[in-house]
């Protein structure tokens, strides 16, 4: 095995979950032990002036010539499987065969036939039962190898380099106490992605969704004409919301149930809200909206709160007045032998509001796919080749 992927694995191991229940920033406290072990890993490769702020956001410098160039990937990893107890281990050589991740899971070609592009590959793999972290603990491993191939290699010209690692993009607060001052750079590179022959510069507007229901608690035996059950209307709330705009049918934008709990008496569920349009994101908005008024008119005893915030938005209409980070990537994977593609985001990174702060930032990959789910996986070939793209944009 080598540093670089036991370095990924050694960051892998630590649970960095975010919470989006919490009102802490960063949002759970053990995203700053990944934070600390950065500190002191930065230090060692030679950045001095590496440091962790009092909100878990660690930012670093690296001198050099030209253009400061910033690289960002985020520590938190998301909340649909668990990161406690991550196990991951190495499949050498990847046949295309199912790969047997515990008793109930597996990694198969029939599930995931986009897989055949990685068979001879090795693999690094979850236990089945945790999420594995390459989102984005890979990106942050691949930043850290370039930093100690520089640290060995003094006489490789490159830019300035501005470090920063963040918390809580996941849950999308990543960059709330973010600052540009700290990070000083000209412009910057997420490494928060899949495929590494790709430049993301165009990403869905992202709001979050939280309806709380508070129905009204009667006896069951004595609930003619006053027993209002806020499980039911959370389900007719759910199922009136337009179901071919879920990720299974749409494309160009959903909404997505997230989290759903409560009793007869009150309950919540919240949802993420996405679309590469701001236009049609508005107009869902106003079908959930909708939704609540019928609601409410149907059962005025009832109590029912809509709650939509902000969590970043599209990313392109600043890197279009500022193309200099994607003509650099460009240029920098064709010397490769790379033909780069430009893929829309499905989803989003840190950069699209470090872009909107004035930072223009687009996203590069990682090396890993099925993110935010037990089969998650990283390619070893992949992530080292990002290793290698990233050295060549910051070269002088």
């Amino acid at each position: 095995m080598n540093k670089n992927i036991e370095r990924f694995i050694r960051y892998a191991k630590i649970d960095t979950q975010a919470d989006e229940n919490s009102l802490t920033v960063p949002s759970t406290e053990k995203q700053k032990d990944l934070s600390r072990l950065l500190v002191k890993e930065l230090k060692e490769l030679g950045l001095k002036d590496a440091y962790m702020d009092e909100y878990g956001v660690v930012y670093a410098h690296l001198d050099g010539e030209g253009e400061v160039i910033g690289l960002n990937a985020h520590v938190d990893t998301a909340l649909e499987v668990t990161n406690a107890g991550v196990n991951p281990r190495i499949v050498e050589k990847w046949d295309g065969k199912d790969i047997i991740l515990n008793d109930e899971y597996k990694i198969s070609l029939e599930q995931f036939p986009f897989m055949k592009q990685v068979i001879g590959h090795d693999l690094v793999v979850t236990g089945g039962n945790t999420l594995l972290g390459a989102d984005d603990k890979a990106g942050i491993a691949i930043i850290m190898g370039v930093l100690d191939y520089l640290n060995q290699n003094p006489d490789f010209k490159h830019h300035p380099l501005a470090i920063a690692f963040t918390v809580d993009e996941e849950i999308g607060r990543g960059p709330k106490y973010f600052s540009l001052e700290k990070m000083k750079a000209d412009y910057a590179y997420t490494i928060d992605g899949g495929a590494v022959d790709h430049i993301d510069f165009e990403n869905f507007n992202a709001q979050q969704l939280k309806v709380q229901i508070t129905g009204v608690a009667v006896h069951p035996g004595e609930g003619i004409n006053t027993l209002v059950n806020a499980l039911q209307i959370q389900s007719e709330f759910i199922c009136a919301l337009p179901e071919k705009e879920t990720p299974f049918y749409a494309d160009e934008g959903y909404w997505h149930l997230n989290t759903a709990n409560g009793s007869s008496e009150k309950t919540e569920f919240t949802a993420i809200l996405r679309n590469f349009s701001r236009e049609k994101l508005e107009q869902l908005d106003a079908k959930i909206y909708a939704v609540r008024d019928n609601l409410a008119k149907k059962y005025p005893t009832a109590k029912i709160e809509v709650s939509i915030s902000e969590q970043y938005e599209n990313m392109k209409k600043y890197v279009d007045k500022d193309p200099r980070p994607v003509i650099k990537a460009v240029e920098a994977m064709k010397r490769l032998g790379i033909e780069p593609k430009f893929t829309r985001i499905k989803g989003g990174t840190d950069g699209a509001t470090f872009s909107k702060m004035g930072l223009v930032t687009p996203n590069l990959g990682t090396g890993s796919a099925n993110h935010h789910g037990r089969f998650e996986f990283l390619s070893v070939q992949l992530f080292e080749k990002m290793i290698e793209i990233v050295l060549e944009i910051i070269k002088k």
